[in-house]
């Protein structure tokens, strides 16, 4: 375990500028007059700046794409991206700290002060800089059009390809260019602004990532309100144009179910092979859904959704949450990518991920095993998933049977949790809550051609669940990384899939509201 810290010597004295004596000349304009003016000389510099932070934070994208981040659980080269992250802010004179938990596995906190006279706590930008895996080599065999690690700009489409583009590098990049923005040109915050680059988000325990932070340096992560992944970008439902606010996620279990038999010889019939069982299992729980299961925080994200779409569609949406309707409506009113994202919004899941069986060609073995994925909505618990599970397998599989001479012998199937953790949401009506949802909505609504934001909930679990344990103070946790989407792009489908990519113009059009909002929410005024 080791902590490493660097602080530009330039940065240990970070304050407000003081004002300058005016030599007795009175200054006759009123404070409403001198903020107009520091606004509109923000506006100015903005404007004219748009082309430079874009172009930074893509070439800044292509630079961390190309840096391969795969976790690899216990190990990973997370290390290798912060210390491109580290040149950046030690040439812009921010104030950063590195903490690494495990050789390779870093992490970056950097901070740019405010005067505080917001009265409010520090704005914190958030993005992962692992990834989950892909082939280095033989990439077009396994159906890539790009290399994974290239950071290619495709001519045809105009999207940048390579893991981590839309999970979530994009967001590192956008949060570096904008701190380097602030700083450079001088703008005052009125709050502190913290980025934060961390590890280990891929895999669901967060070991040497955000939940190390909170566990052992709550401090440098402390904030009133986080901006995470998984919102923030366009989603068309028929037609219409909408912006997902994530401000609730499912929860996460590991579910391992294992299948036994009596083994054999590899040459003969066998009525039972444990990988055969398996094998249906699988096949099962992925072209089944489990129940419908309706509570606050779906009804609310469906409710929203609804609201966007024009009537009849509106009424026949809210169907959705109607046990007789919700799968014929889904089918017809929604598209694959749209099934894809709301329909795990009103079920918990259960998909399998991993599996495993025999070691030895010509043996039948006695057992196999799945490893299930299962994602659990709020008010559910990991026994209301496991029982959804054995109705749908066969409850009587999993108890144990009497054998000939009256002995009691294991059952075929068992089932036992591996991981789990809690599901997450954030109470809409704080005043914190709606302050940092108004400033996103009036961007956007500007940004994006009068288009709403719609708060809701997300299939997945992100570091959102970890930062809300820090104990010096539970922030409000949104996903609003801003992306504008053709209606044509199957968005969903490219988390961890083939071909990741983002539109290269709908990631330079994310830039500058995610720079906008930064600058509302700090209150940022010319210095």
């Amino acid at each position: 375990m080791a902590d490493s810290t660097e602080v530009p010597e330039t940065l240990e004295a970070e304050s407000p500028v003081a004002e300058k004596d005016s030599g007795g000349i009175s200054d006759a304009r009123t404070e409403a007059q001198r903020r107009a003016l520091g606004e509109d000389e923000l506006a100015d510099l903005l404007k004219s700046k748009h082309e430079e932070i874009k172009t930074e934070a893509l070439d800044l994208l292509q630079k961390l794409i190309q840096t391969d981040t795969q976790n690899f659980a216990d190990d990973g080269t997370e290390m290798d991206a912060v210390l491109i992250l580290k040149e950046l802010f030690e040439e812009a004179g921010i104030a950063y700290q590195i903490v690494e938990p495990k050789p390779g596995r870093g992490n970056i906190v950097a901070r740019i002060a405010g005067d505080g006279s917001s009265g409010k706590g520090a704005l914190l930008l958030s993005a992962h800089l692992d990834t989950v895996r892909a082939p280095k080599e033989n990439w077009a065999e396994e159906g890539w059009k790009h290399s994974p690690y290239g950071g290619v700009i495709d001519d045809e489409d105009g999207c940048l390809y390579g893991r981590g583009a839309i999970d979530m590098k994009h967001m590192a990049a956008m949060s570096v260019a904008v701190l380097r923005f602030v700083k450079k040109n001088g703008i005052r915050l009125s709050r502190d602004l913290i980025f934060a680059g961390l590890a280990d988000e891929e895999r669901s325990d967060s070991t040497y990532g955000v939940k190390y932070l909170v566990e052992n340096h709550p401090d440098l992560i402390e904030a009133d309100v986080v901006l995470n992944e998984v919102g923030g970008f366009s989603l068309f439902i028929e037609g219409t144009e909408i912006f997902p606010v994530q401000i609730g996620e499912k929860g996460i279990a590991q579910i391992k179910i294992t299948a036994r038999g009596p083994g054999g010889h590899g040459s003969l019939y066998h009525k039972i092979n444990p990988i055969a069982t398996i094998g249906t299992i699988a096949q099962k729980l992925s072209s089944t859904r489990l129940p419908l299961r309706t509570n606050m925080a779906n009804k609310l994200a469906i409710h929203n959704l609804a609201s966007v779409l024009p009537f009849p569609k509106s009424v026949v949406f809210r169907r959705l949450l109607s046990p007789m309707f919700s799968d014929s409506i889904m089918s017809w009113l929604l598209n694959e990518d749209q099934n894809s994202s709301i329909g795990p919004l009103l079920h918990n899941t259960a998909n399998p991920t991993v599996v495993g069986g025999g070691d030895q060609i010509n043996q039948i073995p006695s057992t196999a095993w799945l490893i299930v994925d299962s994602r659990i909505l709020p008010e559910c618990t990991v026994e209301d998933v496991l029982d959804d599970i054995q109705q749908l397998i066969g409850p009587e599989r999993f108890q144990p049977k009497q054998g000939p001479d009256g002995e009691e012998t294991l059952p075929e199937l068992t089932i036992e949790v591996l991981k789990y953790r809690n599901s997450h949401s954030e109470n809409p009506h704080t005043d914190i809550c709606q302050e940092a949802m108004g400033v996103i909505r009036d961007v956007i609504k500007s940004r994006a051609d009068g288009a709403p934001i719609v708060p809701t909930m997300i299939p997945g679990s992100t570091d959102s669940y970890f930062y809300a344990q820090n104990p010096r103070k539970k922030p409000v946790c949104l996903g609003f990384t801003p992306m504008r989407l053709p209606e044509d792009l199957r968005f969903a489908a490219l988390f961890h899939g083939l071909n990741e990519r983002i539109p290269v113009e709908g990631f330079r059009w994310g830039v500058e509201v995610l720079l906008e909002v930064v600058v509302k929410m700090c209150r940022a005024k010319l210095e």
